[in-house]
């Protein structure tokens, strides 16, 4: 009896340990089969994305690693040894992410270009709406579709803020040119007189003027370049004296300030160069002046009145005879 059992027992065992093995086998072929139909779906993704003019390196190097992966386990299953197809699933799932995320995005950006053409009118500045498109299509072209919608949001909200903006300048525009208009019709001739002074005035001092902005302007490029010179020393002392800075600190700031200086006595020279030329035009003035021959004034000569003509000539007779007798 007790053979029998132990007979019986080790029949069932047996066929439990049959029936997992086959189970198991099943399991495998399933999953095998799941990694070989996604393959082709990820194939058919990437031939989709490359007909609707999508960038596709990122779905063809996870296809390629699934690809490697899958191959590896046939490999394994040849030889007789443990597989795991579930290792391509993953890479599979990825692909169709990116496509949806790709398809997203583009239809996002579409009807973003819509909104711009359709808001958006000539004399806006767009500048700034213009950086965050150029940034959507680079991120496009990268394939990092995941970070489009924010920058999407954010090109809504620049357009929003741009036409604000340039309705709220062309009210001010047109109250500032009906304000303008009434002060040049009430005071006209005001302006136009305190103008043609200031030209005048201009037209008068306009060397002198010239003359002090370029001193100054030298002033203040000497003075700055003699506050760099102070700082390279003081960076020096810490450097060589102190050891307060790092080497690399240290020839980052002493490049700098060099750089600096370098541009300052570039500009001295042109400075000199301008203000020489309206020394040479003032002298030249001067030296024209002093060079002109004054006008002789005519003396006039006044007629002498007929009676006066008469007393002479009896003075001269009288004078004759007189040296007769």
């Amino acid at each position: 009896m007790t053979n029998t059992k132990t007979g019986k027992i080790i029949c069932v065992m047996f066929f439990i340990f049959l029936f997992i093995n086959f189970v198991n086998a099943e399991n495998n072929m399933s999953v095998q089969q799941q990694a070989e139909l996604c393959l082709n779906e990820s194939r058919s993704i990437l031939n989709e994305l490359i007909e609707n003019g999508f960038s596709y390196e990122r779905v063809n190097d996870s296809l390629t690693k699934a690809q490697s992966i899958y191959d590896a386990q046939i490999i394994l299953l040849q030889g007789g040894k443990n597989v795991d197809f579930s290792l391509i699933i993953p890479y599979c799932e990825e692909i169709k992410k990116i496509k949806e995320l790709a398809f997203e995005a583009s239809d996002s950006y579409s009807s973003l270009k819509k909104f711009y053409n359709i808001s958006i009118t000539p004399g806006m500045n767009t500048s700034t709406i213009d950086l965050i498109f150029a940034e959507i299509e680079d991120e496009m072209n990268s394939e990092r579709y995941e970070k489009i919608p924010p920058l999407v949001d954010s090109a809504y909200e620049e357009i929003s803020n741009v036409k604000s903006s340039y309705t709220a300048l062309n009210l001010f525009y047109s109250a500032t040119t009906r304000g303008l208009k009434k002060f040049f019709q009430k005071n006209g001739l005001t302006v136009l007189i305190l103008t043609f002074v200031l030209l005048l005035l201009f037209l008068i001092f306009n060397k002198k003027i010239a003359k002090r902005i370029i001193n100054n302007k030298l002033k203040n490029l000497e003075l700055r370049k003699k506050t760099l010179q102070d700082l390279i020393k003081k960076t020096q002392k810490d450097y060589f004296q102190y050891g307060k800075m790092s080497e690399g600190n240290y020839n980052l700031r002493t490049k700098k300030f060099a750089e600096f200086i370098r541009d300052i006595d570039r500009q001295i020279p042109l400075l000199k160069e301008q203000l020489m030329k309206i020394v040479k035009k003032e002298s030249a003035k001067s030296k024209l002046k002093k060079n002109e021959i004054p006008k002789i004034k005519k003396s006039r000569t006044r007629k002498p009145k007929p009676e006066k003509i008469k007393l002479r000539k009896v003075k001269i007779e009288k004078a004759k005879t007189r040296r007769r007798r």
